[in-house]
C-alpha cells in the first residue's frame, strides 16, 4: 500500500500509510494533519511517511515550523513515535502513559492525550472522547480496542484508530466497533452501561460530523444528502454489539 495524503477538507489532511500484520496482510494505518484556528498545525498520531508525502507535509507546515504538536492517540500505535519526533523536533509531543513508557527518552509533555487537561488545551478546535467502561491500556497487549477519538470542529471530521474500523466486505462490511470489545469491557457491574452511554454520547457529538478517518479501513466522506450520516453508521455499529453488552450485563450486572 503506497503512502498518500488525502485532503478531507480545507484544514484537514488524512495520511494513509502501510501496516502489515505478520509482515503479510496490509491493513493500513493513518495520521492526520490539521490546521488550527490559530494557523498552526497539529498531527494526530505518528507515521513515518514516504518522501512524497513528507514533502507535501513540509510544504503545508512551512518546513515543519508551524507544526506545534503531535498528539499520539492510540496507546498501542507506538512504532512511528520516535521517527515523528525526529522529523519534527520542535513540535510538542503528547501521548498516553504507554507511549511515554515505550519511548521514555523523548521530550514528552506532562499532559496525557486521554486527560481533561488535553481537552481544555485544544477545546477551541477539537472534541476529545475516550471510551468508558473499557480498559484504555489492558495488560494483554493484543487488545487494541481503546483509543482517544478526536472530532475536528471546523471540518466536521472524526479521526479514530482501532475503536471503530471500516471493512469493505459484502454483507458484513461497514463501520464496526473493534472485535475485542468483549475482552476489554471491565469486569464489574455497570461497565456495559457505561460503554453504552459513552457510545450514545459519541453518536450525539457526531450529528454534525461529515467525514470519518479510520486507521484500519478508509476515509469516509458525505458527498451528498443521500449518503448515510456518520452518526447513523456509528449507531448501526452500536446496534451490532448489543449482544456482547447484554452478555456482559448478565454476568456482571
Amino acid at each position: 500500500m503506497a503512502d498518500k495524503i488525502i485532503q478531507i477538507a480545507d484544514s484537514f489532511w488524512n495520511i494513509r500509510g502501510s501496516f502489515k500484520l505478520g509482515g503479510l496482510v496490509d491493513i493500513g494505518t493513518q495520521s492526520s494533519l490539521v490546521r488550527l484556528k490559530s494557523g498552526n498545525f497539529v498531527m494526530l498520531d505518528s507515521y513515518t511517511f514516504d518522501d512524497k508525502v513528507r514533502a507535501e507535509v513540509m510544504k503545508l507546515t512551512d518546513n515543519g515550523a508551524k507544526l506545534e504538536a503531535i498528539l499520539n492517540l492510540h496507546p498501542f500505535h507506538t512504532i512511528h513515535v520516535k521517527n515523528m519526533a525526529e522529523i519534527f523536533p520542535n513540535a510538542k509531543l503528547y501521548g498516553t502513559a504507554r507511549h511515554i513508557n515505550k519511548a521514555p527518552t523523548l521530550n514528552w509533555e506532562s499532559i496525557h492525550t486521554d486527560s481533561m487537561d488535553m481537552y481544555e488545551l485544544y477545546k477551541d478546535d477539537f472534541i476529545f472522547s475516550v471510551p468508558k467502561g473499557v480498559e484504555l491500556i489492558p495488560e494483554d497487549e493484543k487488545l487494541h480496542f481503546s483509543s482517544v477519538l478526536v472530532i475536528h470542529k471546523e471540518t466536521r471530521t472524526l479521526h479514530v484508530d482501532d475503536t471503530l474500523t471500516w471493512l469493505d466486505l459484502p454483507l458484513v462490511g461497514g463501520l464496526s466497533f473493534h472485535p475485542t470489545l468483549s475482552k476489554v469491557l471491565e469486569e464489574r457491574e455497570g461497565a456495559a452501561d457505561e460503554f453504552q452511554r459513552w457510545a450514545n454520547e459519541l453518536i450525539e457529538q457526531c450529528q454534525n460530523v461529515d467525514h470519518l478517518c479510520t486507521a484500519h479501513g478508509k476515509t469516509l466522506k458525505m458527498e451528498s444528502k443521500d449518503d448515510l450520516a456518520i452518526a447513523v453508521h456509528i449507531k448501526q455499529a452500536l446496534d451490532r454489539v448489543q449482544k456482547t453488552l447484554d452478555k456482559h450485563r448478565k454476568k456482571h450486572g
